[in-house]
């Protein structure tokens, strides 16, 4: 599943497959090793690699969490025409809600944009 970076934070509810996915992917400890090395978009022999884990165990791990808000895919652009996907983690926070209506998940990805991180930061401004 190929999706671009999200532009607002996302919610999901009950019934979303999205949430199934967040909580089993979170659940795992090489899933959450590869969202912390994440940080920066990184190819799946990347983060096979950085996490000490076998290339088939990553390829199985990206692809759940793919399947979460946690996570997004882009492709790594080759001169030499030899593009691959690259992964990064989509999620600064995230917020677990118990109410009458079931379980809802938020994720604000705020944190992640590194031009809204750099124009929030102390002593810069877009002037």
């Amino acid at each position: 599943m190929k999706r671009p970076p999200r532009t607002t934070d996302a919610t999901t509810t009950e019934g979303d497959a999205a949430l199934d996915a967040t909580f089993e992917a979170l659940a795992d400890p090489d899933c959450r090793a590869i969202l912390a090395a994440a940080e920066t978009p990184k190819t799946t022999s990347e983060l096979a690699e950085d996490c000490d884990i076998a290339l088939s165990t990553a390829y199985r791990k990206v692809e759940l969490l793919s399947e979460t808000p946690l996570f997004a895919e882009g492709i790594r652009f080759d001169s030499g025409g030899d593009h691959a996907a690259e992964y990064v983690r989509d999620a600064a926070n995230a917020a677990v809600e118990l109410g009458d209506d079931g379980v809802s998940l938020t994720v604000d990805d705020e944190e992640t944009d590194p031009l809204r991180a750099a124009m929030d930061a102390p002593g810069v401004s877009a002037d």
